[in-house]
């Protein structure tokens, strides 16, 4: 790596590239600022590399607002701040392929290869196993994240949100969202309104929001169509909805 070319009124930038030839001798920082037509300032590399992230337990170097940049992106984008996921080098990665046992990167287990589907014709495994990889396309389809339904599920006692009905062992409870905001099985996350059976999600509620107002009756359900668990949660402190 090469010492990056960007300079200044008594300044010079003293940060590495490790991608020189196409950041045209500098910095990513510096490149940043001229590929957006900005005049080059100085970094403070004290501040960029001496200091972690302020989120908890998350030692990256701060790049913007005393955050890391993945918690930087998270924080710019609305979402709440959650662990970054970890990162292995291709290496390590090739060789667990080739001993046929892969470490997944969600439960941590190492597992044998056909627990993990292809990421694409090449065969290569993905690094999530089949269990892990579809609940973080479960979250993504409802923008919620893990730490949230993990908050959400404790707040509703570990039970379903309409019938009380206690938790199924392996089995996640459905994610319940308000149809009228987001038809079909994605949300945009806001809509998001409490963790339900297969039951109460497929039967009772289904059957009961296509009735006509003046036919919606039952209290127990208008209650929770009203006040769903996972807006009462939103409204709490962390403090109190982490219990």
């Amino acid at each position: 790596m090469r010492i990056c070319s960007a300079n200044g009124n008594g300044w010079a930038c003293e940060r590495t590239s490790d991608r020189h030839p196409f950041t045209k001798g500098m910095c990513r920082t510096h490149y940043t600022q001229l590929h957006q037509g900005r005049a080059l300032s100085r970094i403070s590399y004290v501040t960029a590399t001496n200091r972690s992230c302020s989120f908890d337990n998350c030692q990256r170097a701060v790049s913007a607002k005393g955050l890391c940049t993945g918690h930087y992106q998270q924080q710019s984008a609305g979402r709440p701040l959650t662990p970054l996921r970890r990162k292995r080098d291709s290496a390590t990665y090739q060789a667990m392929v080739r001993n046929g046992i892969i470490e997944c990167l969600g439960c941590g287990e190492s597992k044998p290869t056909s627990e993990y589907s292809a990421v694409n014709r090449s065969g290569a495994p993905r690094p999530y196993c089949k269990p892990c990889n579809a609940e973080r396309v479960r979250l993504s389809n409802y923008n919620v994240t893990k730490e949230f339904i993990e908050r959400l599920w404790r707040y509703q006692g570990e039970r379903c949100a309409i019938c009380e009905s206690p938790g199924t062992g392996s089995r996640a409870p459905h994610i319940d969202h308000d149809h009228t905001c987001c038809n079909g099985g994605r949300s945009c996350g806001a809509c998001v309104r409490g963790l339900v059976c297969s039951n109460c999600n497929a039967y009772a509620l289904a059957w009961y929001e296509a009735l006509p107002a003046h036919l919606r009756t039952f209290d127990l359900l208008n209650d929770y169509l009203a006040r769903p668990p996972a807006k009462r949660l939103q409204e709490k402190p962390l403090a109190e909805g982490g219990a």
